[in-house]
């Protein structure tokens, strides 16, 4: 039986690096973007959007509606593929917006579902985050250092949740000053501990 991860924290933080990394290295691996599979959806529905303008606009153009129909996909899916293979989702349920914060999380029974055998959650100092952010902005709005520390914060919360509500372990790697090798190697030994790893 694989084991199902999910990979989080604010955006900027490396998560798109290592999903892309562990991918290489874990053979079999079967990694998803849950921003690439709400992206997927609405263009299906014939709704003409970018990932820019998804993480631009997020509460604008993504409802709450959106995030269950794509969780139940992602609920099912993984219970089909978890028999043979291992399963990391890569996501973030807190958006900023231009009120503030959104946060449209996994439901108790969704949770329940999915399973999960472990957390990870990827941090880094406030200024490295803004700097990433300013280099390689992708549709991500600006952030000051309060914002960076609290979206960390808060996204750390909810991932702290995730992992009471499951009964697994929550790692946070912190990536301020680790090369994209250093962070997967650390990933791994980590994972090695729920079984994704020998």
């Amino acid at each position: 039986m694989g084991k199902v991860i999910l990979l989080s924290g604010a955006p900027g933080t490396g998560k798109t690096t290592l999903r892309h990394a562990l991918a290489q290295r874990v053979s079999g691996l079967r990694a998803f973007d849950y921003g690439q599979l709400l992206l997927s959806r609405k263009q299906g529905e014939g709704i003409g959007l970018t990932y820019e303008q998804l993480r631009q606009e997020s509460a604008a153009v993504i409802s709450p509606e959106d995030v269950a129909s794509t969780d139940d996909w992602v609920v099912a899916e993984i219970a089909r593929l978890r028999l043979a293979t291992h399963i990391i989702i890569d996501s973030h349920a807190l958006t900023r917006e231009a009120y503030g914060f959104r946060a449209v999380a996994f439901s108790q029974r969704r949770l329940q579902d999915l399973k999960l055998d472990a957390v990870l959650i990827l941090r880094c100092d406030p200024d490295v985050l803004i700097a990433r952010v300013a280099r390689d902005p992708q549709g991500r709005r600006d952030l000051t250092v309060e914002l960076a520390r609290e979206i960390q914060t808060l996204q750390a919360a909810l991932c702290l949740t995730y992992g009471v509500a499951c009964g697994c372990p929550v790692f946070v790697i912190d990536t301020t000053a680790l090369s994209e090798g250093d962070v997967a190697d650390s990933a791994l030994q980590l994972l090695a501990q729920v079984g994704v790893v020998d």
